[in-house]
């Protein structure tokens, strides 16, 4: 009886830290879109002076693949994280 105790407060501490996971995840995909948009809409508008257009399409075009890289670890660390659970280890 008491192992079922354990197991169910393991549980319930696993579900927990999900869900505080999952929580940073979610603002992380939020924040990190507008702080690039935010960055592209100031670097046209103040910084990209002295470049020419294909300078500032190559910068844009690096900003989005970093910010799709950084959103990829962070969703798929989690997804590791879950196909893990899902198989009792």
């Amino acid at each position: 009886m008491a192992g079922a105790v354990t197991n169910q407060s393991t549980l319930a501490h696993q579900a927990r830290s999900m869900d505080r996971s999952l929580r940073a995840r979610v603002v992380a995909s939020i924040l990190g879109p507008v702080a690039w948009l935010s960055f592209t809409l100031l670097y046209v508008g103040f910084w990209a002076k002295g470049f020419s257009v294909f300078q500032s399409v190559i910068v844009i075009l690096v900003s989005i693949i970093i910010l799709a890289g950084l959103m990829a670890a962070l969703w798929a660390s989690f997804g590791m994280r879950q196909a893990r659970w899902a198989w009792g280890e």
